[in-house]
């Protein structure tokens, strides 16, 4: 999604296919999107809301925009600068406390569904940015396969080398299916039946059922 950071920069067409645009209202604001949707999926961004945290490569101010993987912060300096900062992605860079320059990091409280970047720095500093439909995050259930072993759910779980999914009846069985490993072995669409297989997208790899495009059913453990 392209920014707002120059009003007199609005678009009057899309600059992708030449259609019209249309003005919209999304969960984190207003945008312009393509009336060519869904074989043209431009956006532009009609926000102005910043955070205050500096872009770590060029020193602007970091906003709120939204994907098909979740709210991230982009440098309103897009896209000029396309510095993106998303806490759900397993390899992510860092971005700083404005107040103090440390380290901030991602932070979810179930019990009061939360979630906001805190400093690292607490409690001497007590910067906290809070990230939004918290509530929805939390609370949204993604359906995952059933163990091949044992027939029980698969949970996401988190290690050293990443998310993966894990047996729910572990330490009794040990099952575990991590995407980014070449030996690992087959799960099962949960709609369908048929095997599920790793995929590469624009944004790296997903699990997609082979029944596609008439089962649609999909993961991704990054988000």
């Amino acid at each position: 999604m392209e920014s707002n950071e120059n009003e007199s920069e609005v678009p009057k067409k899309c600059p992708k296919c030449g259609s019209d645009l249309v003005e919209r209202e999304g969960k984190y604001g207003k945008f312009l999107g393509c009336t060519n949707f869904p074989e043209c999926r431009y956006t532009y961004d009609l926000s102005v809301e910043t955070t205050g945290i500096q872009c770590p490569d060029c020193g602007k101010n970091l906003r709120f925009r939204s994907s098909q993987y979740g709210r991230f912060l982009s440098c309103s300096g897009y896209p000029e600068c396309k510095f993106a900062y998303n806490p759900e992605f397993k390899e992510h860079p860092d971005i700083f406390c404005p107040k103090c320059g440390k380290v901030l990091e991602m932070k979810i409280n179930e019990t009061e569904s939360e979630k906001y970047l805190a400093c690292t720095g607490h409690p001497e500093c007590d910067f906290r940015l809070d990230w939004g439909d918290a509530a929805e995050e939390v609370g949204k259930k993604q359906v995952y396969p059933q163990c091949p072993k044992c027939g029980r759910d698969l949970v996401k779980r988190r290690s050293k080398y990443g998310f993966f999914l894990g047996c729910s009846s572990y330490p009794e069985c040990r099952f575990a299916f991590n995407p980014e490993f070449e030996d690992r072995e087959n799960i099962f669409c949960p709609e369908c039946g048929q095997a599920l297989f790793v995929k590469e997208g624009k944004y790296g790899k997903f699990v997609g059922c082979s029944g596609f495009p008439e089962c649609k059913y999909t993961f991704d453990l990054r988000s």
